[in-house]
């Protein structure tokens, strides 16, 4: 029988909180949003809010999936992933970029403010775990 990594757990309370966190920012972002630029506001902050998100929720995703595989098996399809959410962020932004149903500076700074929260709730979460460095038994 296969193990579970200890890792795991802590990046599944990722995902979880995460998750929670997402839908108390939503309506955070819009509503500031609104309130600095009106209804260009409101798409800035729903847009600006989507981005970090959808970063961390597919890095934690693809850890989770690569997770009883051998680590740099992880490192390759974290980096692989992380290549592709590049990609599809310029893809997604380019077309954007003339549009004026939603506020650039809105949507950069609650992008900015959701990059830096969802990163501080990862490595407090991470950090407040107990994972073994060494996993004796996990092949």
């Amino acid at each position: 029988m296969n193990a579970v990594p200890a890792v795991v757990a802590p990046m599944r309370r990722v995902l979880y909180v995460g998750s929670l966190a997402f839908l108390a920012a939503i309506p955070v972002a819009g509503g500031l949003g609104w309130l600095i630029s009106g209804p260009a506001g409101l798409w800035g902050g729903l847009l600006g809010i989507a981005i970090p998100v959808v970063f961390f929720a597919i890095t934690v995703v693809v850890a989770l999936a690569t997770a009883r595989m051998p680590p740099s098996t992880l490192g390759v399809a974290v980096l692989g992933s992380w290549a592709v959410k590049i990609v599809v962020m310029l893809a997604v932004l380019v077309p954007l970029r003339g549009q004026g149903f939603y506020d650039r500076g809105v949507l950069f700074g609650v992008a900015l403010a959701g990059t830096i929260g969802f990163l501080l709730l990862e490595a407090v979460i991470v950090n407040r775990s107990r994972v073994p460095y060494v996993e004796p038994n996990h092949k």
